[in-house]
């Protein structure tokens, strides 16, 4: 039994190594990592035009302040500006992290993913309400959200596929000693970049002419059309959290581990939703990267804030209660690992299951509220430190009823950690009796 314990523990270590050593998807982490700061933006600049400076509601519709509608296209601006142009930002991320991976030159492998993407993208659409009338330039569903995975994709293939071509020293440019170090360096990579952007735009034309559709569309359709719609289910969320729980439960950063293909899942249904108020519209997609945290990480994954309330209101144990107290001020703020490795929650066979449950509870409490419309769906992105309830306030644009659901959904977590704080209790108080004296 031992031996079959250990093995498991040794699959999932070697499991999660492999995965974080994955050059790719370590890339697609630090991209989405460098976007953040522009998502939050893009959220605080919707909060503003959709519930401030809105002509149609908000605090721009009271006498006195009709002023503020006057700052709605700055807001409007900044929202553009850090949220319409994601593709392209995550194309040059991607292909820059990729590249500095793979011994590329990071800076011009960012530019290569950008610009091998705009060329393998349609750049000519037809305007709405205006039959015949065809526009030229970049449509929002190549430069936002619903390029993100295509830009991925692309950023991958061109700069991998660039760094085949470089190797090839039949391709290499060789410039006279006089030559400037820098010009020579790029005219030696001018064959493998002209190579790498041709071909990749010949793949893209064959395919055009034989399946009459852009490659972009084939890739959201099969890949993140399907992605997206399996996490805004049940079954997709559930499976996240109890996936992400497997590898916490044995010491490894689940959430880092998970992250790789959830981000990018969170951030569209996201972004679709700050695209939809911005055009006055109502938000649809309700797991988001902020529902995620509201309920499925109250004081960090585990919803861990629930297990330090229930130690402190039931535990008996000196020893859980000096650590819940010290851990308290972290939980706050989303922080979980002093009560994770300091409890610990790893490797402990009482907490392991509250532990992996309780995402699962808090997330389908809030699911089931915003699905029958008792709280509204999440469209704004707050740092992940924000303390529980005031983000659940911010997420939402300001509603109370959140703050309410997610204050059952944390009344229900304490409830489900506080059996198996008792039971903590019980097998403390065991292994003391059978001490010798």
């Amino acid at each position: 039994m031992e031996s079959t314990k250990e093995g498991l523990i040794n699959k999932i270590i070697a499991l999660s190594g492999k995965i974080n050593e994955n050059k790719i998807i370590s890339s697609i982490q630090e991209a989405f990592i460098v976007l953040n700061p522009f998502i939050i933006l893009a959220s605080i600049a919707t909060l503003f035009t959709s519930l401030i400076c809105s002509p149609k509601a908000g605090l721009a519709t009271i006498h006195g302040f009709e002023f503020l509608t006057g700052l709605n296209p700055m807001f409007s601006g900044i929202y553009y500006g850090c949220l319409n142009l994601i593709a392209l930002l995550l194309a040059f991320n991607m292909a820059h992290s990729l590249a500095k991976r793979i011994g590329v030159d990071p800076l011009f492998g960012g530019f290569l993913g950008l610009v091998t993407y705009v060329c393998m993208s349609p750049t000519s659409f037809p305007v709405m309400g205006a039959d015949g009338v065809i526009a030229t330039g970049l449509s929002q569903d190549v430069t936002g959200s619903m390029g993100m995975f295509y830009a991925m994709v692309i950023a991958v293939v061109s700069v991998t596929l660039y760094s085949k071509l470089a190797k090839v020293k039949q391709f290499e440019i060789h410039m006279p000693s006089s030559v400037p170090a820098n010009v020579g360096k790029a005219f030696s990579s001018l064959i493998p970049t002209c190579l790498t952007i041709i071909l990749l735009c010949i793949v893209r034309f064959v395919f055009n002419a034989a399946a009459h559709m852009e490659l972009c569309d084939l890739i959201y359709k099969v890949l993140q059309a399907p992605l997206g719609a399996l996490v805004q289910t049940p079954f997709g969320f559930i499976g996240i959290a109890l996936f992400t729980s497997l590898f916490w439960v044995f010491g490894i950063h689940g959430t880092a581990v998970t992250s790789a293909i959830t981000k990018p899942l969170f951030l569209a249904a996201l972004t679709k939703n700050i695209d939809l108020v911005n055009s006055g519209m109502a938000p649809t997609e309700i797991v988001t990267k902020p529902f995620n945290v509201l309920f499925g990480g109250m004081g960090g994954f585990g919803c861990t804030l629930g297990l330090i309330a229930a130690i402190l209101l039931f535990s008996k144990r000196e020893d859980e209660r000096a650590i819940a107290k010290i851990a308290l001020p972290a939980g706050i703020f989303e922080i979980n690992e002093p009560i994770i490795f300091g409890l610990p929650i790893v490797m402990n066979p009482v907490y392991m299951i509250p532990f992996a449950l309780s995402p699962v509870v808090g997330s389908v409490i809030g699911y089931i509220a915003t699905k029958v419309g008792i709280m509204p769906i999440t469209y704004i992105d707050v740092p992940w430190v924000t303390p529980p309830f005031i983000n659940a306030f911010l997420a939402t644009g300001g509603s109370f009823v959140a703050v309410l659901v997610q204050l059952v959904a944390f009344a229900a977590i304490v409830m489900l950690y506080a059996p198996f704080v008792k039971i903590s209790n019980k097998v403390a108080e065991k292994q003391k009796e059978e001490q010798p004296e």
